[in-house]
This record gives C-alpha cells, structure tokens and sequence, in this order.
C-alpha cells in the first residue's frame, strides 16, 4: 500500500458493506469498547451519540462514558449507519498512524509492531489497532489481534495485581489488633513498604514515559517525513512515465510526418521529369516546324503573298513556347515554394499534409492543362481583417511578419474597394506599435484599436470578434463581396447569414489554423500558407 492509506468507502456500496463485516468479525463488544474509549475524545463521542439517537437520549454530555461508550458499540454492530460516522472518526483520529501503518511492509510488521513502544498508552493502542485493521492486509490484521490480546492479558494481570494488593492490605489490617500487645506493630510497617515501593514504581514508570513520549515524538517525526518522501518519489515517478509516455508520443508522430514528407517529396520528383520532358519535346517539334517552314520559304520564294502568313505562324507558334515555358517555370517555382513551406513546418506536418495533397492536386490539373476557374464576378468588395489572429499565425507557422500591402491586393483582386478595416491590439512598445500602425495604414488599411483588458489573475483578454461581427453587419448594406481574414470558427454563423442575404463571403486564412467548416461555408478561400511574408522578417 505505498500509495497511502485506503479512503473509507461510500456508505451504501458494497466495498463498505464488506469492510463492516470484516471488522465486526474482528472486533467484538470488549475490543470495540477498548478500540472507541482510547482513540476518540468524549466530546466527539457524544456528538456522535447524539446524531445516532436523534435526541432520544436527551443530553449525552450528562451520560457516563462506560454507558456512553457502550451504547456507541451497540450501535456500531447493528447499524450500518453509526457505523460509517465511527468509521470516518476513527479515520480522521488515527490519520498519522495510518500513514505510518501503510508504509509498513507484511514481512516486518511484528518486528515494527514489538518495537513501538508507545503501546504502552491507552489512546496511542488504540489508534495503532484501528490503523492496523483499517489497512486490510493479511498481516496487520493478525498484528491488530496480537496487540488486542495483549492488552486484554495486561488488562487482567493488573486487575489481579490490584486484587492481591487489595487482599494484603486486608489481611494486614485483620492482624493488626492481635498482635497489638506485642512489642513492635508489623502492620503499618509492612504498609509503608508497599506504600514506599508503589511510589518508587510510580516515580520509575513516569520517567519510563517521559523516555517513550521523547522516542515516540522522534519516530513520529521520521515516520511523517519518510511518509512524505515516499510520497514525493511516486509523485516524480509518475511524472517520469507520463513524460516517457509523451516523448514516445511525439517520436512517433514526427517518423510518421517525416515518412508522408518522404512520400510527397518523391511524388513531386516523379511529376517534374514528366513535365520537362513533355515541354523539352514540345519545343523540339516547334523547332522542327519552324525549319521545315523555313525551308518551304526557300523553296517558294515566288509566293510573297503566302511569307507573311507563315511568318505569322512561326511567331504564334514563339509565343506559345514561351508562354508554356512561363507556365512550367511558374509550376516549378511553386512547387518548390510548397516544399521549403512543407520543411519549414515539419513539426505541424500531420495538419497539414491535408493541404499539400490539395495544393499537389491543384498543380496537376493545372499542369494537365485544364481551364482556369471562372473569374470572380465584380462588386463593391469589403475586407475585414482580425490583423492579431493573423499575425500571430504568421509568427507561429513561418517566423515572420505579413506583408499586409500585398494581402490587400491580392484579395480584393482588382475588384471595386468599399473599405478595408484592419482589427489590432494596442500592445507592446509604443515605437513599436506606432510603426505597425503606420505601415498598416501606409497599405490601404483603415484601423480599429483596442487595448487588452488585464484580468484579475494576471492574464490578459483582447477578443475583437464581437466589434469585427458589428462593422460587417452596419457594412453589409454597402457590399456586394465580404471578404473575412481570419480563420476563428466562431464567425460560422454571422457567414451563414451573410449567404442568407445574398451577399458573397470570402475567407482569407493560414490554412493550418483556419477552420474547415468555415472554409466550407465560404464561397472562396484565399490560402495564405507560406505567402505575403516581409522580407527578412
């Protein structure tokens, strides 16, 4: 039990039902009554008295405490009740001992038992037999019915010590008118002998305690601090396997990240060969129609008329090489822009290999050469950005600042601009702040400050969901297009309802922290994953 003692069961479970049994098995009424009278004061004896009879008893304060006390036993072995409020008394009055009881292996229990010298004390025998039983072991259990009997023989050997003593005195005092016409009077002599001897006893047996109580008070002390010791160390232990546990945790999810990087690295090598080799090819044929075209303007100098349309296609035929060279370098540029993004976030590559198979997918089709999505329809265009949610992101994903410039016009995308609210929190040094303020508002952004609501206990509270929430609401009469920079789902509903009003929502967010079902709901989403980043920011 190096956890510490057991806590008492719930009155009306079966665990406390069996311990009941156990222990009115164990104790009977004499060793009940020895068990009540040393480890529980009168006091909490009559309380409990009281509560058990319910005021049919009148006053227990007025009570014997043999009668008390025997009628807290009574009660004790019928009612289930009195016996829980015993119990959690007994409990609470013995704390220390159970403490010192449970760090107490079975092996060396009677050794331990045999050299308690407190035992020699009617509360402290008390409270140790309650200890040991309480504990439940094999063992203790058999210790607890040692030291009963134990006290029930030393029990009987005074009373029969006093009785004998009783007796002489008796005997001594009925001898005492025969041999009064003798010279000298025994009786009183032999009298102040015993008085004598019991006096020196007394004076012997209070130093014997004073000794006892001094080794108790330090084997107490030893016993609470190696209590709190062993303590301590299951605490640290515990910490231990939970930290172990974490680390595995995490070593795992960093080989599996690493292993679907792996993968995706080879996917992206066995697409770029592919690619290059259908454009090296590509151009080698325009090469090879152009010198046979040239080679027919050899051949036909005589038909000028026909030169210049050939001539024409032999340009048309440039152009489109190049732009499909521009094409594939664009591709190429972003793929491997999407892998410095994929190692600069190892550590988030669970998340986010989501996205990189969306963004994989996206580069194929484009590859494969299908049309372009349909342009965005035109209209009053409104951008509401919570600049802290993105920040932070930005801080956190990239290590770098936002370009807060070109996030404007890349959302508003040549659209007509109503208005451009950026949401900030006014905090840290005042140069510094004073700065970002100013190149917001350099960029095109109109601003709305707030500064952090300092809490009770220290922490700070700058939420601007509640003000972006109003400005679109008193906004929306003016917009056709609502564009959201922020990924917090708890803009969820004020979306639904914007659709609702037939207006068009579009979401702008780090695609790491944004919410699915808000990009689901959106009928656009602007992934700012590794893009709009300061220069050596």
């Amino acid at each position: 039990m190096s956890g510490g003692p057991e806590p008492l069961p719930k009155p009306a479970s079966g665990a406390f039902k069996e311990l009941w049994e156990q222990l009115r098995a164990t104790l009977d009424l004499p060793r009940t009554v020895l068990v009540l009278d040393g480890a529980l004061d009168r006091k909490v004896l009559e309380e409990l008295l009281g509560k058990a009879s319910r005021g049919s008893l009148g006053r227990p304060g007025q009570m014997p405490k043999p009668e008390l006390v025997g009628r807290l036993v009574d009660a004790f072995h019928k009612s289930g009740e009195v016996a829980y409020a015993l119990m959690r008394e007994l409990d609470k009055s013995c704390h220390k001992e159970r403490h010192i009881v449970a760090s107490i292996d079975e092996a060396s229990v009677d050794e331990r038992i045999a050299s308690y010298r407190a035992l020699d004390f009617r509360r402290e025998r008390a409270r140790l037999v309650w200890a040991l039983l309480r504990d439940g072991r094999g063992a203790h259990r058999a210790a607890a019915d040692r030291v009963l009997t134990d006290a029930f023989v030393q029990a009987a050997r005074a009373e029969a010590e006093k009785a004998a003593l009783a007796a002489a005195s008796t005997d001594a005092s009925a001898e005492a008118p025969t041999d009064a016409p003798t010279t000298s009077a025994p009786a009183p002599t032999v009298l102040a002998d015993v008085k004598t001897r019991l006096e020196s006893y007394e004076r012997a047996l209070q130093v014997q305690q004073q000794e006892l109580k001094r080794a108790t008070g330090q084997k107490e002390s030893i016993e609470r601090e190696r209590s709190e010791l062993m303590a301590r160390l299951g605490a640290r232990e515990r910490a231990l396997r939970d930290e172990e546990e974490l680390r595995r945790r995490l070593e795992d999810e960093l080989t599996r990240a690493r292993d679907e990087l792996t993968a995706a690295r080879a996917r992206l090598a066995a697409i770029e060969p592919a690619r290059a080799g259908d454009v090296e090819g590509e151009a080698a044929r325009l090469r090879d129609r152009a010198r046979a075209l040239e080679q027919k303007l050899e051949a036909k100098d005589a038909h000028a008329s026909s030169l210049a349309a050939l001539e024409q296609r032999i340009d048309e035929a440039a152009r489109a090489h190049q732009a499909d060279r521009r094409a594939w370098d664009k591709a190429r540029e972003a793929f491997e822009e999407q892998l410095r993004v994929l190692a600069a976030r190892e550590r988030a590559a669970l998340e986010r290999l989501a996205a990189v198979r969306e963004e994989l997918h996206a580069a194929r089709r484009q590859l494969a050469g299908e049309a372009a999505p349909a342009a965005r329809p035109l209209g009053r265009v409104g951008v509401f950005c919570d600049a802290a949610n993105l920040s932070a992101s930005a801080r956190r994903d990239f290590g770098s600042k936002l370009d807060y410039r070109a996030l404007l016009e890349h959302v508003v995308d040549g659209r007509p601009r109503a208005c451009a609210l950026a949401f900030v929190v006014h905090e840290g040094e005042e140069g510094a702040w004073q700065g970002f303020a100013r190149s917001l508002k350099d960029g095109g952004w109109e601003l709305r400050e707030k500064r952090p609501k300092v809490r009770a206990d220290g922490t700070h509270k700058a939420d601007w969901d509640m003000g972006m929430a109003v400005e679109m609401l008193d906004a929306q009469d003016d917009l056709d297009v609502i564009v959201l920079c922020s990924g917090d789902g708890d803009f969820l509903p004020l979306i639904k309802r914007f659709k609702r009003d037939k207006l068009r929502v579009e979401v702008a967010a780090f695609r790491a922290s944004a919410d699915e079902a808000l990009i689901a709901a959106a009928d656009a989403f602007w992934p700012l994953d590794g893009r709009f980043r300061l220069a050596g920011a």
